[in-house]
C-alpha cells in the first residue's frame, strides 16, 4: 500500500527532529517570482502661476484734486460779467474768512480794470476772462468798481450765490 511508506518517512523525519540540537525542518518552498506592475508616475502638472488681477491703481487722497494737504486753501467763486447793458449780477455774496477766486468775464469790446478793496487791481481784456485769487474777508459788504463800467457789491460772512 503507497501509504504506509508515506507515514512511515513521516514518522522518521518527526522522530529525528526530536532530541538533538540539529534541527530538521522540512524543506521551505522558494517563493515565486512575481510580476509587480508599476506605473510609471505621470508626470503634474507644474503649476503656472497665474497673476491675480490687480486692483486698479488709485492715487492717494493727497494726488487727488481736493485731497489732504493740499496747498492751495478752499475758495469760492465770486463770478461777474460785464456786458454792453451793464454788471451782472449786482451783488455776489460768499462765507467769510475763505479764500475768494475773484472771475471777471469781459464781454465788452475793450479792456477794463477791476478793483476791490484790498486787493491788486485785474484787467481783463476784451472778450476775455480775469481771475484773481484773493485772501478771504471778513463779515462785511465790498464794493468792486469796475472804473467807467460801474460798481457791484461783493458781500461776505452769507450764504454763496448772486
Amino acid at each position: 500500500m503507497p501509504r504506509r511508506p508515506l507515514l512511515a518517512l513521516l514518522v522518521v523525519a518527526a522522530v529525528a527532529g526530536c532530541g538533538d540540537d540539529e534541527t530538521v525542518s522540512a524543506p521551505t518552498p522558494e517563493p515565486e517570482a512575481t510580476a509587480v506592475v508599476t506605473e510609471e508616475p505621470t508626470p503634474e502638472p507644474t503649476p503656472t502661476e497665474t497673476p491675480s488681477p490687480t486692483p486698479t491703481e488709485q492715487p492717494s487722497p493727497e494726488e487727488q484734486e481736493g485731497g489732504a494737504g493740499d496747498e492751495e486753501a478752499a475758495r469760492v467763486p465770486a463770478r461777474f460779467t460785464v456786458g454792453p447793458d451793464g454788471i451782472d449780477p449786482p451783488q455776489v455774496s460768499v462765507p467769510a474768512f475763505l479764500a475768494i477766486e475773484l472771475i471777471v468775464d469781459n464781454r465788452l469790446e475793450r479792456s477794463i480794470v477791476v478793483r476791490l478793496e484790498g486787493a491788486e487791481p485785474i484787467t481783463a481784456g476784451p472778450g476775455s476772462v480775469a481771475r484773481a485769487r484773493l485772501d478771504g474777508r471778513r463779515p462785511g459788504r465790498y464794493v468792486v468798481d469796475f472804473l467807467s463800467v460801474g460798481q457791484a457789491l461783493l458781500v461776505t460772512g452769507a450764504e454763496p450765490g448772486p
